[in-house]
C-alpha cells in the first residue's frame, strides 16, 4: 500500500451508501436514526441537545475495565469485524469503517490496523490528516477514560458536521473579527490558542494554518494538562475541523470518566458515559426513562462532574501564556 492511499470524504460517503444496502444491521440502525427523539435546552448562551437513541446502549453500557477488555474479542481488530463490514484504507495505519450504531446520519469509526492502545500522540499526525482530507466532517477522539468504548484499540470517529451544537458555536466565535493587533500577531505566529469558559464543557481551541503549528500548540496544551494517577495520558476529548485553510481543533480536558449517577440505583440511575458527542453538546440517552427526565439542571450537574471548571481551565491558560511568552487570545461564551 502506498503512503498516499488516503480516503476522501466522497469515498467515505460512497462506502456508507453501499453498506446501507449490503449490511442489514447498518441499514436498520441508520433508518431508525431518522426517527430518534431529540429535544433542545437553552443553557443560557449556548444549547444542549438530548438524543434518545436505544441502539447506543452498546456503547454507553460498555464495560471498559481491564478484566472485561481481556475477556472479549476486540470489535475493532480487522480479523474480528463482521463479514458484512467493508473497509477503506486510510494511509498506512488506519481503516475507515461505517459505524453500525450511529449517532449521526454519517458516522464512521477509524481504527488502527494493529491492536494498540487508545493514545493521541502516536496518532496525532493522522488526526490532522483525517481532519483535512475529510473536511466536510468533524473528526473526534475519545480518550481511553473519556468516553472510548474500546480503550484498548486506537481509533477516531468522523461524523456529520453541524449536528453537535459545538460545531456551530465554535465556528461562530472563532470567526469573530480580530482587532488589528491580534490580526498582525496571528499572521506572525501562524496560529493561536483560544480559551473556552462559561459553557460547562470548558477547554481550548487551536486555530492554525500550518500542520507544524497545530502540532506545536497541541503539544503545549497536552504538556500543561494533568495526568491522573494510573492514566497513560491527560483525560480529554478532541474535535477537529478544517475550513478556510485552517485547522480548528477543540481540546476539552476531562476530570472524570462518568458521573456518579452511572453507578447509582433506582431513580438516581442515569446510563450516561459522556464521550465526544455528549461533550460536543449532543447528549445521548439510550434509555427512554433517562431521556424523559433530562433537564437543564441534570445536564449542568453531569457536565460539571466530568469537565473542568472555569477556574481550572483559566489556570491552565495562564500557564500556557507563560510558556509561550506571549498572549494567546481568549474566547468565552
Amino acid at each position: 500500500m502506498k503512503p498516499n492511499n488516503w480516503v476522501s470524504s466522497s469515498q467515505a460517503t460512497e462506502l456508507l451508501s453501499k453498506q446501507l444496502v449490503t449490511w442489514p444491521l447498518a441499514g436498520k440502525n441508520y433508518k431508525a436514526l431518522e426517527a430518534v427523539q431529540v429535544k433542545s435546552f437553552d443553557m443560557g448562551g449556548f444549547s444542549i441537545r438530548a438524543q434518545f437513541n436505544p441502539a447506543r446502549i452498546v456503547s454507553s453500557g460498555a464495560k471498559t475495565d481491564t478484566q472485561s477488555l481481556k475477556e472479549r474479542k476486540c470489535f475493532l481488530c480487522p480479523e474480528n469485524l463482521p463479514v458484512e463490514q467493508e473497509r477503506l484504507s486510510f494511509g498506512l495505519h488506519h481503516l475507515v469503517l461505517c459505524n453500525p450504531y450511529p449517532i449521526f446520519p454519517q458516522h464512521f469509526t477509524i481504527p488502527t490496523r494493529k491492536h494498540t492502545p487508545q493514545l493521541i500522540l502516536p496518532q496525532w499526525n493522522n488526526f490532522l490528516e483525517l481532519t483535512r482530507r475529510l473536511a466536510p466532517f468533524t473528526i473526534f477522539y475519545n480518550g481511553p477514560r473519556s468516553g472510548a468504548s474500546a480503550p484498548d484499540h486506537a481509533h477516531f470517529q468522523a461524523v456529520t458536521r453541524g449536528i453537535m451544537p459545538q460545531d456551530e458555536e465554535v465556528a461562530h466565535f472563532i470567526g469573530r473579527e480580530l482587532t488589528a493587533s491580534q490580526a498582525v500577531s496571528r499572521q506572525a505566529n501562524d496560529g493561536r490558542i483560544l480559551l473556552l469558559t462559561g459553557y460547562l464543557r470548558n477547554g481550548f481551541v487551536i486555530q492554525a494554518s500550518a500542520q507544524e503549528t497545530a502540532t506545536r500548540l497541541f503539544k503545549t496544551i497536552y504538556a500543561a494538562l494533568p495526568i491522573p494517577p494510573g492514566e497513560p495520558e491527560p483525560m480529554m476529548n478532541l474535535f477537529g475541523s478544517y475550513y478556510d485553510d485552517n485547522w480548528v481543533i477543540t481540546v476539552i480536558p476531562r476530570k472524570r470518566h462518568r458521573p456518579w449517577q452511572y453507578e447509582a440505583e433506582g431513580d438516581d440511575h442515569l446510563l450516561s458515559s459522556p464521550g465526544a458527542a455528549d461533550i460536543g453538546g449532543l447528549f445521548i440517552t439510550p434509555l427512554e426513562k433517562d431521556f424523559k427526565k433530562i433537564n437543564p439542571e441534570l445536564l449542568r450537574d453531569v457536565y460539571q462532574q466530568v469537565c473542568l471548571s472555569n477556574r481550572e481551565v483559566e489556570e491552565i491558560f495562564v500557564h500556557l501564556h507563560e510558556e509561550a511568552g506571549g498572549h494567546p487570545y481568549q474566547m468565552s461564551y
